[in-house]
């Protein structure tokens, strides 16, 4: 394996003792290679593994996979967080188990998709990744595509190429669903070249449409970041906004073309268009970037929270 390449390897296990076949020797081979190791899974599936490595367990850093994000933007920047703290090992290893419990159909597919982009977003990295799924647990859909968004197959100390692996862009193509068009009664802003009002009028109309306080304000700004990143270009965007139960959407129309992953890697010291795309993602509680045949529709959810008593 060379310093740069990512290794992302899938693992679908039916029992407790099919998980340890797999997890405890690619743990154990990087503590032999002095490679830092996260292991973030199941409280159950911890307690094994620390129950099999005895006392070398401390060498090793776990956490509880549903603290460790549970959108895809904040696992991403966990990963590249915790790479980031070892930057003089070649490689970190990464046992990370995707969270699926109470998954709406949407995150589904936003978890999917960040599998598939994982391949794209942490090339580079050093980073090596196995990715269990439990078969007793997660439904049959989901565990099908296991196959599809990583490269290779592991099961115990056995790594085979996956011939059912699709390209990241491909399978993201295929997999994600279309937008539903904006409701009639969508409100349109147009952008003029002045970021400021028009953050302006996006506070006023997601007021309008209930957000609160310090949350419309801190909802404009990430709009603001993607129409912002725009205004060099050819063009103008246009923003849409509206409600729909539970939470306020905004459509963003650009008219250029994205890729689909931008703003999934944190920022760097050296500034990218992606960046503020990052920071939106941060804030939402979806986003959504479809490349169309006259631009890019960027898809924005947050929830209305109610005001406390």
């Amino acid at each position: 394996m060379s310093r740069s390449a990512f290794v992302h390897q899938g693992c679908v296990y039916a029992c407790d003792d099919e998980f340890v076949e797999t997890a405890v020797p690619f743990i154990v081979e990087g503590l032999e290679r002095d490679e830092p190791v996260l292991v973030a899974t199941t409280t159950a599936n911890i307690e094994l593994v620390r129950a099999v490595l005895g006392r070398h367990a401390h060498r090793v850093d776990f956490g509880e996979t549903g603290g460790f994000g549970r959108r895809p933007q904040q696992r991403i920047s966990a990963f590249t967080a915790y790479r980031h703290r070892h930057p003089r090992d070649e490689r970190v290893r990464i046992l990370a188990e995707p969270v699926w419990a109470g998954c709406s159909p949407r995150r589904v597919e936003a978890w999917e998709c960040m599998e598939a982009a994982l391949n794209t977003v942490l090339g580079g990295t050093g980073i090596h990744m196995v990715c269990p799924y439990d078969s007793r647990n997660v439904p049959p859909g989901i565990v099908a595509n296991v196959r599809r968004t990583h490269p290779e197959m592991i099961r115990g100390t056995d790594v085979r190429p996956s011939t059912a692996y699709v390209q990241p862009l491909a399978f993201v193509r295929g997999r994600a669903a279309p937008l539903p068009s904006p409701p009639r009664d969508a409100v349109t802003l147009a952008f003029g070249g002045d970021l400021g009002r028009m953050r302006h009028a996006i506070v006023l109309e997601t007021a309008a449409l209930g957000l609160l306080g310090e949350h419309m304000v801190i909802f404009s700004a990430a709009v603001g970041e993607i129409v912002g990143g725009a205004a060099g270009g050819h063009g103008r965007p246009t923003v849409a906004l509206w409600a729909q139960p539970g939470e306020v959407v905004c459509d963003v129309r650009l008219p250029m073309a994205l890729d689909p992953f931008i703003g999934l890697h944190p920022p760097t010291l050296r500034p990218t268009p992606g960046d503020g795309f990052w920071l939106a993602r941060q804030i939402c509680d979806h986003l959504d970037v479809r490349p169309g045949p006259d631009g890019t529709t960027v898809r924005l959810h947050t929830r209305v929270r109610r005001s406390p008593r």
